[in-house]
């Protein structure tokens, strides 16, 4: 591997978890990081949208507003039925794990490379399912976190060190960056709280990767901080209380927005340097976009790294499930072009 490398934060345009691990491989080459995910192909594409379209069954819930998914303001929302209590709730990450697992022990076990499995933050998931609604959504928190400490057991228990758990929390980092500034440090440590309750109960030894996000439904971000302070607010809580005996791979945090290349401002990235990240911990800049000039990217990039007093690895801001294939191959041909640019 070089110095630098491409971090994939999960979803490729490809109708296949081979045909996704074969064609980000033919162009990255190399550069591909120390973990490879499988693509999240089909309707996983769309990140959490079928956990919420598989709540239309559930006992528990009904339906209160139905949505397309064209925008955030278009998505189903649910409540819980009168007289009822939400108990439980059914996740799918360790059936498509196994689905697209003989794959990965074909094509990339043996590279060095782990595993990387998506999990969406219980939180997450919750504030989708009830339309944004985080009140409800935080008093009918405990089914979403159990479920998803019951997947990630699973998994691990199946693939143990290969695997490598990718937590994703966009509305966390969306809701932070709307605070004013005095308010957000005591709102990370809280969100930060919730978030490592799914690392505490992780296996021993299981390893994680964090990836805050902005959104990225069709492509299009949620939020849009005036700069990366609030991202280092959160990562900063995040790591500052990460419990002994799990490991922390990497951070990736977005720095471009959707359909939105990242601006060339070197103020935007000035909060960077009050990151306390450590040394054994990658950090991944989510810069890399397909309507910026890879000369740009590399000044952004440089300028990154003067602010962290290290070098990076590179990333889109989010997956790239959500465009079609050419632009997906341009963002992963800009990405390997700013990785092994001096």
């Amino acid at each position: 591997m070089t110095d630098r490398s491409v971090h994939l934060v999960g979803s490729l345009p490809a109708d296949s978890t081979r045909e996704a691990l074969t064609w980000a491989t033919s162009i990255l080459g190399n550069t591909i990081g120390p973990c490879m995910p499988d693509g999240e192909t089909g309707d996983r594409s769309d990140w959490v949208n079928r956990l919420v379209e598989d709540l239309r069954g559930h006992p528990d819930l009904e339906l209160v507003r139905d949505g397309g998914w064209t925008g955030y303001t278009d998505t189903p929302a649910f409540r819980v039925r009168k007289g009822r209590k939400l108990r439980w709730i059914d996740l799918d990450y360790y059936v498509e794990f196994e689905t697209s697992w003989q794959a990965y022990q074909d094509l990339v076990h043996g590279s060095g490379r782990r595993f990387q499995i998506g999990i969406p933050g219980h939180l997450d998931v919750a504030a989708i399912a009830f339309g944004f609604n985080l009140p409800i959504a935080l008093r009918n928190l405990a089914p979403f976190r159990d479920a998803t400490i019951r997947e990630i057991a699973a998994i691990w228990a199946r693939a143990g060190d290969l695997a490598v758990f990718q937590l994703e929390v966009p509305i966390e980092l969306v809701m932070l960056s709307k605070l004013p500034r005095a308010a957000q440090p005591a709102a990370a440590k809280r969100m930060a709280r919730e978030i490592l309750r799914l690392v505490e109960a992780a296996p021993a030894g299981a390893r994680f990767g964090l990836h805050l996000c902005l959104g990225d439904l069709n492509n299009v971000s949620m939020g849009d901080p005036s700069d990366a302070g609030p991202l280092v607010v959160l990562a900063n809580a995040i790591m500052g209380e990460w419990p002994a005996g799990r490991v922390l791979d990497y951070v990736h945090v977005p720095l471009a927005h959707g359909d939105r290349p990242p601006t060339m401002d070197p103020d935007y990235y000035e909060p960077l340097s009050r990151l306390w990240i450590p040394d054994k911990v990658r950090f991944i800049g989510g810069f890399i976009h397909e309507k910026s000039l890879i000369k740009d990217l590399v000044l952004i990039r440089d300028q990154i790294e003067f602010n962290l007093g290290r070098p990076i690895d590179v990333a889109a801001s989010c997956g790239l499930g959500r465009r079609d294939r050419k632009a997906a191959q341009l963002n992963l041909e800009i990405a390997r072009a700013v990785a092994l640019a001096e």
